[in-house]
């Protein structure tokens, strides 16, 4: 009797222990949590490559919202032009909506994903205590690689104004950075 109840425990562990669908028990690992945890999640800060899938999402959702903008003036000023049927007016003002929303967050999405792939690579390459200048580097390469295809004198133009755009922005957010630097600069 002693034997048939030994073998129903010894059964029952291995009934409960596989799984059909994993094959994979839990007697193997048994102090393992069942949750999954993303690699960075224990730090205090996001690295540059996880950060830059919000802000192109971002960025791509205030393109739209101001080529949305700009279509509906555009629209409106085509319907009260012409004065149609109102099918007609209201076709056209989607359009002209559809059209210049998804134009302007293409334009905006392409800029931030060349910005933070340069920045990305640059990181790597440089580290991450030359952050003022990895950003200034990486807008000025994204102005020349955006206009790139329409000639010389536009790409000049574009990296330009990708060195402005990521100067000015450099200078707003690191402003206490760069003070203390000048001040470190001046006193030695």
């Amino acid at each position: 009797m002693a034997d048939i109840k030994d073998d129903n425990k010894d059964n029952k562990k291995n009934v409960l222990a596989t799984s059909l669908h994993l094959n994979h028990g839990p007697q193997i690992q048994p102090y393992q949590p069942e949750y999954i945890f993303l690699d960075g999640a224990g730090s205090k800060q996001r690295g540059r490559f996880e950060m830059c899938f919000i802000e192109i999402g971002a960025w791509y959702t205030v393109g739209a919202s101001i080529g949305i903008v700009r279509g509906m003036h555009y629209g409106m000023k085509i319907v009260t032009r012409d004065n149609l049927t109102r099918t007609y007016n209201r076709t056209q003002l989607i359009n002209s909506v559809l059209k210049h929303g998804n134009d302007m967050s293409n334009k905006f999405g392409t800029i931030l994903v060349y910005y933070s792939i340069f920045g990305t690579i640059l990181e790597n390459i440089r580290g991450n205590e030359e952050e003022i200048s990895n950003n200034i580097i990486a807008g000025t390469s994204t102005g020349f690689l955006y206009k790139s295809t329409s000639g010389l004198r536009n790409c000049g133009i574009g990296g330009l104004i990708g060195f402005s755009l990521t100067m000015m922005y450099s200078l707003i957010s690191s402003r206490v950075t760069i003070i203390e630097n000048i001040k470190k600069f001046v006193i030695h």
